[in-house]
């Protein structure tokens, strides 16, 4: 995309003619020049402000736009109040063209938030700054988007931990650079919008790295691990509770996903201890021994072959008792356990009531040290102008970092309690499965001694009530061993599977290691482009030795320059000096200019030679700029404060010649502002 023409009118109160400004730029390099506080950036704005990029200079009207354009200016010795303005900004691609024009300052109530496109003799509206300007055909952001020919990638949102699209606000300050903040950073000017690591997706996107799109993956993947690792532990919970409540432990399954494999599941069993307590009995086979258990007794009560006597009888109940004793000491055991780690916990919850007061109290202290004391009421956000109740400015003390360190042991001792009393969850569960099932247990055994007392008393029934209560008791077994055996086949298909995808997912994860190292191969080659610029041959960039200078696909500072001496990473910004920081960024946005395909097209750099930069840097930014193949818009102030050998234009020029082409636009030739009666 270029920019073809940028024009504003302006209607005053009490007079006829119309004021404004209307400059037209070329192709290649333009120079807009004039003296300081001519207008300069007051033209930059109006072109952020029809490509609403107003946010990228720090939000509202009020705050983007010359008071000129919407309340008064001097002319000729009078003070004219404006009642009426606008802005047109022509710019074109390869095959449109288009005029993008938004009110300023309305007689009629036209929104400020609409902008109205004109091409091919149609005319359109379309509105930004609400919801679903980026993603609806109403949507400015939207048509500018289609305009540009670029689909904007979807990346990761802080706040709601889901992935969204990056704006078109976070890809413009990679082109436009304002005159104070914009030079103080890398991608200063940008908003963040809750966007994880902004400025590495900016350029991830303008370079095209696989990266981009592997974040995505990335989250993807690591949500669909989470939510397998979820199912996992909840069918595995499931499965175990429900064999500890029949008296059976799960033996080669983990509730750990990863220390599973497909071998483990398969080989893994539902097991119950034998009486002699030397052997695990499988649920299969255990199944099997209640079979044959249950077909001896019908046999017996089929051919009324009770051989039970009255001593047997009794030998029976000595055996059947000795075993309830056991295990009522088993139950005392398991329910004295329980109520000593109930204890704990209420300990516990105790212990977080304290800390959660203790860290009140010192979170308050620290509060009451952060206030202002001059502190207002802000009835609009300076911003946005969007309604605020009540907002507090604040100033950082690091003084109290001694209470937030307490603050954090605190809230570390608090994390380690709620991990205990979640994990008791589990162990209680655990303890009502064991108790439920001894005492379940022992409520047969009872009952088996009671039919054992009917046998001895009574003759009539040859003495089977027992065999009878038993095979009934041994078929109800039979039954609940067989639905949970069904139940467990089912769950361990089921993990199977789970263990399978899990498999999927660190193949896919191996896999985009392969697409990062196509990545590197583009990182390479622009790290190449970027310190050809910062060489003698160019910008003369000197404050670290150029071999210390790369861009790394990793933190800190990743995908942005960095200075490496002898292992030791810093941001090239805390290691150069002011001027150089200066040509960095010039070297900077002119390799992404040049080597990237989701670039808008041109680049706009307002007072470029910051920090008393002299003629020969300056003169290399303009004979490199004006050599390139895109559009490139400068803002040079035709003086400086200083005699010396900074740089101003006329010495600038001279040192360019015929052979650097470039289209001068002189804003002030008269020594008047940019705003000034119209012809039309």
């Amino acid at each position: 995309m270029e920019i073809k023409q940028i024009k504003v009118l302006i209607d005053v109160k009490h007079h006829a003619t119309r004021f404004g400004f209307c400059y037209g730029f070329s192709s290649g390099l333009n120079i807009i020049t004039g003296q300081n506080s001519s207008g300069k950036s007051t033209i930059v704005s109006c072109i952020y402000y029809c490509l609403g990029m107003e946010q990228l200079l720090g939000g509202n009207r009020s705050l983007v736009l010359d008071k000129s354009l919407f309340e008064e200016f001097e002319y000729d010795n009078n003070t004219l109040q404006v009642t009426n303005s606008y802005a047109e900004l022509i710019i074109k691609n390869e095959t449109r063209e288009a005029t993008l024009k938004r009110y300023i300052k309305s007689f009629n109530n036209e929104s400020c938030n609409k902008i109205i496109v004109i091409e091919n003799g149609s005319t359109s509206s379309y509105y930004l700054h609400s919801g679903g300007d980026h993603d609806r055909p109403e949507g400015f952001y939207n048509w500018l988007t289609l305009f540009l020919g670029i689909t904007l990638p979807t990346v990761h949102e802080d706040a709601l931990d889901q992935g969204k699209s990056l704006y078109l606000q976070n890809v413009f300050p990679c082109a436009l650079i304002e005159q104070t903040k914009g030079w103080s950073d890398f991608f200063a000017q940008m908003p963040n919008f809750g966007i994880k690591d902004a400025k590495q997706k900016l350029v991830e996107f303008l370079l095209q790295l696989e990266s981009l799109d592997n974040e995505i993956r990335k989250d993807i993947l690591l949500q669909r691990e989470k939510n397998i690792k979820d199912e996992w532990g909840m069918r595995y919970t499931k499965i175990s509770e429900r064999a500890t409540s029949q008296g059976f432990s799960l033996r080669g399954i983990y509730p750990d996903l990863i220390k599973n494999d497909l071998k483990g599941v398969s080989l893994s069993s539902l097991s119950v201890i034998s009486e002699e307590k030397r052997d695990w009995i499988d649920l299969k086979d255990y199944i099997s021994n209640l079979v044959g258990e249950r077909s001896d007794i019908l046999k017996k009560i089929k051919n009324e072959e009770n051989s039970n006597t009255p001593d047997n009888i009794k030998n029976s109940q000595l055996k059947l008792q000795s075993e309830i004793t056991l295990l009522n000491r088993q139950l005392r055991a398991i329910n004295n356990e329980k109520i000593k780690e109930q204890r704990k916990i209420d300990g516990y919850l105790e212990e977080i009531k304290k800390i959660d007061i203790e860290i009140e109290r010192l979170d308050s202290a620290i509060k009451l040290d952060r206030f202002m004391p001059d502190a207002e009421d802000l009835i609009l956000c300076p911003v946005c102008d969007h309604e605020l109740d009540v907002e507090s400015r604040l100033k950082i003390d690091s003084s109290k970092v001694s209470l937030k360190d307490s603050i954090s042991f605190l809230k570390s001792q608090r994390n380690l309690y709620d991990i205990y009393i979640r994990k008791y969850k589990e162990l209680d569960s655990n303890f009502n499965d064991v108790s439920s099932f001894l005492s379940k247990e022992i409520f047969l055994k009872k009952e088996e001694i009671k039919n054992l007392r009917k046998d001895i008393s009574s003759s009539q029934d040859k003495n089977i009530r027992t065999l009878i209560f038993n095979e009934i008791t041994i078929g109800q077994k039979i039954n609940e061993c067989n639905r949970l055996l069904d139940d467990f086949s089912r769950i361990k298909k089921e993990l199977k599977d789970i263990l399978v995808e899990l498999s999927e997912i660190k193949d896919e994860k191996s896999s985009l290691k392969v697409s990062d190292e196509r990545d590197n191969v583009k990182i390479s080659d622009y790290i190449g482009g970027f310190k050809r610029l910062l060489s003698k041959e160019y910008f003369f960039y000197t404050s670290n030795d150029i071999n210390h200078i790369t861009i790394q696909n990793k933190p800190p500072s990743r995908l942005l320059p960095v200075v490496i001496i002898r292992g030791n990473v810093q941001p090239i910004r805390l290691s150069s000096s002011a001027s150089d920081f200066i040509r960095a960024q010039w070297a900077f946005y002119l390799t992404l200019l040049e080597s990237s395909k989701n670039h808008p097209g041109f680049l706009v750099m307002d007072e470029p030679g910051q920090h008393a930069m002299n003629v020969e840097s300056m003169s290399a930014l303009l004979k490199y700029a004006s050599l390139t193949k895109k559009q490139i818009i400068m803002c040079i102030s035709k003086d400086t404060r200083h005699k010396t050998d900074t740089a101003n234009l006329s010495k600038v020029l001279g040192n360019l010649g015929g052979k650097y082409k470039y289209t001068l636009i002189d804003i002030d030739p008269d020594g008047k502002k940019c705003v000034r009666a119209s012809s039309e």
